[in-house]
């Protein structure tokens, strides 16, 4: 089983270009996006504008009761797979639980609305899609 921690840091990083071996791997091509302008309060259009614009800091607290620094915006999705790669080193059911809502509710339906705007991050919603039914699984398993 791949260290799911290795799995969100190393797409971290090769959302920075640091790591292009490892996107190439897994097919990432972000050749033709702006990454660092895919940030949630911009493409959750599922949001009204108001809550849009308070998403960078609802992230940040949720980060920082985590005991996660961002060192990019909070609401991008570099921070949000190097939250998860943080949160991904922790197995006990709590942490899991905060995984998978992480997942559910800010990281999937942001990378949903990316993809629109940049096709070639199509991989990274399957890798996380099957991530959250593989926290699904052990949590129901854990009841």
């Amino acid at each position: 089983m791949v260290d799911r921690s290795l799995l969100y840091l190393g797409i971290a990083l090769a959302l920075l270009n640091v790591e292009e071996v490892f996107a190439r791997e897994i097919d990432l091509d972000i050749s033709n996006c702006d990454v660092k302008s895919l940030r949630a309060s911009e493409l959750r259009v599922d949001y009204d504008p108001v809550t849009r614009s308070l998403l960078p800091k609802a992230l940040a607290q949720f980060y920082e009761e985590a005991g996660f620094e961002a060192l990019e915006e909070p609401d991008s999705l570099v921070a949000m797979f190097s939250f998860m790669a943080q949160l991904a080193r922790r197995n006990e059911p709590d942490d899991l639980k905060i995984q998978h809502r992480f997942l559910k509710v800010h990281l999937i339906p942001t990378l949903k609305y990316a993809v629109e705007v940049c096709s070639g991050l199509e991989p990274l919603l399957e890798i996380v899609m099957e991530d959250v039914n593989y926290l699904r699984r052990i949590l129901i398993n854990r009841l």
